[in-house]
């Protein structure tokens, strides 16, 4: 849980972390008397080929459609694996998780 609550705080204060390094940039540029356009410039190249490689990222991930996965978990001190399953396409139940398998009826509890 912490791993991620890092994740969503990085991305989200990436922005202006962007920007504070665009306003340093530009800066030292005007501090040492050269115009600021070859940092605009280049600036916004990087960014551009950043935002593209992002999205190849995304469009070039290994993932089957028709393929729902259920993520590992702990239960009574076991670690379940992760396993996938074929996804029912019902656009009502998006969101309302799936029930879990019952126990068996001779299983400890």
């Amino acid at each position: 849980m912490a791993g991620r609550l890092l994740f969503e705080l990085f991305i989200f204060s990436l922005p202006f972390l962007v920007f504070g390094l665009y306003l340093l940039a530009t800066q030292s540029a005007a501090d040492a008397g050269q115009r600021k356009w070859p940092v605009q410039l280049l600036f916004a190249i990087g960014l551009t080929l950043a935002t593209i490689a992002w999205f190849v990222m995304i469009a070039l991930e290994p993932r089957d459609r028709g393929m729902c996965i259920e993520p590992e978990r702990v239960e009574n001190g076991v670690v379940i694996p992760a396993k996938s399953y074929p996804c029912e396409h019902r656009p009502q139940d998006v969101g309302v998780p799936r029930p879990r398998e019952a126990a068996p009826a001779d299983a400890p509890t």
